[in-house]
């Protein structure tokens, strides 16, 4: 059996939430509606924020999320709009306590 490390490593298995945070993220930012700090440090709380505030969606199949069965692909659009919900209340928290 692989290592741990080997096995997380592989690819196989992939959180789609962290993928969806990202484009939503990205997306947000594009719109410019916000105005909030976008180095690197305040964009990785906003994005584990908005992590934890979403449920974990995971695939390990790359067939799967190259052609996801209309379940799955439900599922994933409602994390997506979630994770729009979210992305505002993270920003907000962020600039409440900046770290930097």
């Amino acid at each position: 059996m692989l290592t741990q490390d080997e096995f997380f490593k592989s690819g196989e298995i992939v959180n789609l939430a962290e993928q969806a945070v990202y484009e939503e993220l990205q997306a947000f930012i594009a719109k410019g509606e916000v105005e909030f700090c976008q180095c690197d440090k305040c964009l990785f709380d906003i994005v584990c924020v908005v992590l934890n505030a979403v449920p974990s969606l995971y695939s390990s199949s790359v067939v799967d999320r190259k052609y996801p069965n209309p379940d799955f692909k439900a599922e994933y659009e409602m994390l997506k709009e979630r994770i729009k919900f979210e992305i505002p209340l993270a920003i907000a928290h962020i600039k409440e306590g900046l770290h930097h």
